[in-house]
């Protein structure tokens, strides 16, 4: 199996390996943490090693108390990290600000467990209360989590209104909008790379 998984990974430029389970099992004594987060970390990495250096490696991770395993996190060397945002008041955002978190980081625009469809205003605001928590060049727009439980018409309707407000804060910024650069939904991911 990880021999196709390596070869699958040879293709791709993007691949999202979600919910690396740092949290779901950790034991309850302390003595034991360590050694479990230094387990799930290298599992995440070994399941990432087939990748080529430059194919771009993300996780997703749900709502989760994570101050006790983000150097875990960091550890995961994850290109990309998105993460449930949009009901925390950037609780987790700033605990990513406190470790010195340099890597993309992804936090939900959006709550997708509610049918209302976010106007643009509304995320243009979320987006800028991320600025003071993360470096413009490391920060990646997106949802909160997948869409499932929306309908076509609500997730249309989000994520033309989050391109949309993430175009307007990046000519805001004086970066390129997404149809310039357009590979995701980033406000600094691909600024490096074409300015290179």
């Amino acid at each position: 199996v990880l021999v196709s998984l390596c070869n699958f990974l040879q293709g791709c430029t993007v691949v999202q390996v979600d919910e690396p389970a740092l949290r779901e099992a950790m034991p309850l004594r302390e003595a034991k943490k360590e050694e479990y987060l230094r387990w799930t970390v290298d599992s995440f990495r070994l399941s990432t090693a087939g990748a080529k250096n430059e194919t771009q490696v993300h996780t997703h991770m749900c709502y989760c108390e994570f101050d006790d395993c983000m150097e875990a996190i960091d550890r995961m060397d994850t290109d990309v990290n998105s993460i449930e945002n949009a009901r925390n008041d950037n609780y987790t955002l700033r605990a990513f600000k406190r470790i010195g978190y340099s890597k993309g980081l992804g936090p939900g625009t959006y709550d997708i467990h509610s049918p209302v469809v976010p106007s643009v205003e509304f995320i243009k605001d979320k987006i800028k209360s991320f600025l003071p928590c993360v470096e413009i060049k490391h920060l990646c727009i997106n949802p909160d989590c997948g869409l499932k439980t929306r309908t076509w018409p609500e997730t249309i309707g989000a994520l033309k209104n989050m391109i949309t407000a993430n175009d307007e804060i990046r000519t805001e910024l004086g970066l390129p909008t997404s149809m310039s650069t357009f590979k995701s939904a980033s406000l600094g991911q691909q600024d490096e790379k074409t300015s290179n």
